[in-house]
C-alpha cells in the first residue's frame, strides 16, 4: 500500500492516467469481442501467437527495461485478449472491475456480431 499521491502508473510520463471516473475498459471490450469473433470464425480458441520484446526497448524505461529479451506468447485468442485488458490495469487506466466488465461485454458483443454476420453471409440479412 502506498499513498495515492506518491503512485505513478507504469507508462510514459507524457501519457498520464486520465482524470475521469472509472468506466468499462474499451481495450478489454474490443479485445474480447475480437477474440470471440476469431474463435467463431476459426472454430477454435487456439491462437499460438507470440512476440519478442527486445531488451531495453521500453518507452517508459528506455535502455533499461526489459533487462533481457522477453517473449510473450498466447495459446488462445482469449488469453491474448485477457492480457490486453490487463495492460490497462498495469498502465493505471482502469481498475479490476472495469477490465472484467469490459471482457464480459466484449464477449457478448463478439457473439452477437458473429451471429449477425453469419445471417448476412447466409443471405438471411
Amino acid at each position: 500500500m502506498i499513498d495515492g499521491a506518491e503512485w505513478t502508473p507504469y507508462q510514459p510520463t507524457w501519457f498520464p492516467s486520465p482524470p475521469f471516473a472509472e468506466y468499462t475498459s474499451g481495450h478489454s471490450a474490443f479485445s474480447a469481442a475480437g477474440a470471440e469473433v476469431l474463435k467463431q470464425f476459426t472454430g477454435s480458441d487456439y491462437y499460438g501467437g507470440s512476440v519478442t520484446i527486445p531488451a531495453g526497448s521500453s518507452s517508459v524505461e528506455p535502455g533499461v527495461a526489459p533487462r533481457t529479451d522477453i517473449t510473450l506468447s498466447w495459446d488462445t485468442f482469449s488469453a491474448a485478449s485477457d492480457e490486453a485488458g490487463m495492460s490497462r490495469r498495469y498502465g493505471g487506466i482502469h481498475f479490476r472491475a472495469a477490465d472484467l466488465n469490459g471482457r464480459s461485454v466484449g464477449r457478448e458483443v463478439g457473439r452477437n456480431a458473429w451471429l449477425k454476420a453469419t445471417r448476412y453471409f447466409l443471405g438471411l440479412g
